[in-house]
């Protein structure tokens, strides 16, 4: 089933009711109004008002049930997520595989993972109508451990691709669409760490990105072969490059990546399923039961 992602952008109080989340604001008449949502229909919730209480209680229940939160910043920007310390039954034996995967695995999963990015970036130029054929190459290429770099040759060639005939360079704090960027890459990121740990892995434990103040290394490298969706939600539209900050209308836009269909495995299915997919697959990886992580691919033309 496909989990519901909510926004919550007004001032307001959320908390837990009968094993509800209510969400309680005030109408223009300054009268009380309440809405409440099944715990178990909810997969993600994005906190962007500063003037919105959250109890104690409701966060420990969302945290229960693995519903990934994200929580903004003054400038309506995704600055922290919530992250349970357990989320999975079996959450010590995988933990325990994950920890003793040797180098070697380590290098063959990081070497999938650059050729799946490289592919879907190849395919998010081509559905732009831009030239991928180098991109293509290149993803064949791809080595262990990605020793010869070729992630850093793909996302120059392919940012330079996206930027013409626009000024336009990727930056973090560069002029838009690079706000858009960084909120889509953002909700992904919490995406799936959530997925991770729902499937009883450590964030904090990458199999390439390894930073001792970064506790997502994991979730920074899982989520690079979907970072092309984001790419193409976001240069395919021209709302994204027409305010400097992001509106309503466009966070919105951006949310619906989650359910936007891809292609896992064989089958269909919508984003934010896939990403648990690609998670429970690199468990059997680590546990040595399967030797390719299922990473999704874009809807065909």
């Amino acid at each position: 089933m496909l989990k519901r992602t909510l926004f919550f952008g007004s001032p307001g109080r959320l908390f837990l009711e009968h094993s509800l989340l209510a969400y309680e604001t005030r109408n223009a008449n300054d009268a009380s109004e309440k809405r409440t949502f099944p715990l178990e229909d909810l997969g993600f919730i994005v906190l962007e008002s500063l003037q919105l209480a959250v109890t104690t209680a409701c966060l420990n229940a969302l945290a229960k049930e693995n519903i990934a939160v994200v929580v903004c910043d003054h400038a309506h920007m995704p600055s922290a997520m919530l992250q349970p310390f357990s989320g999975n039954t079996l959450a010590q034996r995988h933990t325990e595989a994950q920890l003793r995967a040797t180098e070697a695995l380590k290098a063959r999963l990081w070497r999938q993972t650059v050729k799946a990015k490289i592919t879907n970036q190849a395919e998010c130029l081509k559905r732009l109508g831009l030239p991928d054929r180098r991109l293509r190459v290149l993803a064949e290429s791809v080595k262990a451990g990605d020793s010869d770099n070729a992630e850093a040759v793909a996302a120059r060639y392919y940012f330079q691709q996206l930027a013409e005939p626009e000024a336009f360079s990727r930056c973090r704090d560069g002029i838009p669409p690079n706000p858009a960027l960084n909120y889509g890459y953002a909700i992904l990121r919490a995406a799936v760490a959530r997925a991770l740990t729902g499937s009883g892995l450590l964030c904090v434990a990458g199999i390439h990105h390894s930073n001792q103040y970064n506790p997502f290394g994991l979730a920074d490298d899982i989520m690079e072969p979907f970072r092309p969706f984001v790419d193409e939600m976001v240069f395919s539209s021209r709302d994204f490059f027409a305010v400097p900050e992001l509106g309503k209308v466009q966070k919105a836009q951006l949310l619906q990546l989650l359910t936007a269909d891809v292609i896992s495995g064989t089958e269909r299915r919508p984003l934010l399923n896939s990403i648990s997919c690609t998670s429970a697959s690199l468990v059997r990886c680590f546990l040595r039961e399967e030797t390719v992580v299922k990473y999704p691919e874009f809807v065909k033309k």
